[in-house]
């Protein structure tokens, strides 16, 4: 299962990276897209971390920082915050945390 969850983790890494550099291509350079980037980045190589319980730590600030960069991105782009849209990614967060806990540690 330990597996399962560094695949999900880095699918999602890879897909938050992917999004990062349309949204540049697409509306130009922004601060913000080469910061999903960045975090995106970031979780992918944390995932190679022997220590666990810094790996958890890590992924869970990488997580928090990605939640606060979608509500930047959503306020900018929309002019406000879809609710709906950060309370399922923060589920979505709160289930990966929650099988790296069980699986990972």
């Amino acid at each position: 299962m330990a597996m399962v969850t560094y695949l999900l983790i880095g699918l999602y890494a890879l897909l938050t990276v992917v999004a990062g550099i349309k949204q540049c291509r697409a509306f130009g350079f922004h601060v913000r897209g080469l910061l999903f980037v960045i975090v995106s980045i970031g979780i992918i190589v944390t995932l190679f971390i022997p220590d666990k319980d810094l790996q958890f730590l890590l992924i869970i600030l990488a997580f928090i920082l990605l939640h606060l960069l979608a509500i930047a991105q959503g306020i900018a782009t929309n002019g406000r915050i879809n609710y709906r849209h950060h309370i399922i990614r923060f589920i979505f967060h709160c289930i990966i945390i929650l099988i790296v806990y069980k699986f990972m540690k």
